[in-house]
């Protein structure tokens, strides 16, 4: 299966262009909360249609310059039975 996930090398060199160091102030500029930026930053979201347009229209940049399209294996979940015993 396909997903995104940000490219930490290009989100680094556009915040150190734009002076944005902190998460709030890159919320801040593409218009998201910093609990969405900060979700999607550490991997626990991925980001969605609104976090990328925002992205890509707050910064003069290329989807490929920031986000990374990535292959995600799933792990079988092994199935359990249970025994159904009469007493």
């Amino acid at each position: 299966m396909l997903t995104l996930s940000i490219n930490e090398e290009g989100l680094n060199r556009l915040r150190a262009e734009y002076r944005l160091p902190l998460d709030k102030d890159l919320a801040s500029r593409i218009g998201v909360n910093k609990s969405t930026l900060s979700r999607v930053l550490e991997g626990k979201s991925r980001p969605g249609d609104r976090f990328i347009a925002s992205m890509l229209t707050a910064f003069p940049v290329k989807f490929e310059d920031i986000f990374d399209v990535v292959e995600v294996v799933a792990i079988p979940t092994p199935i359990t039975r249970s025994l159904d015993v009469a007493a």
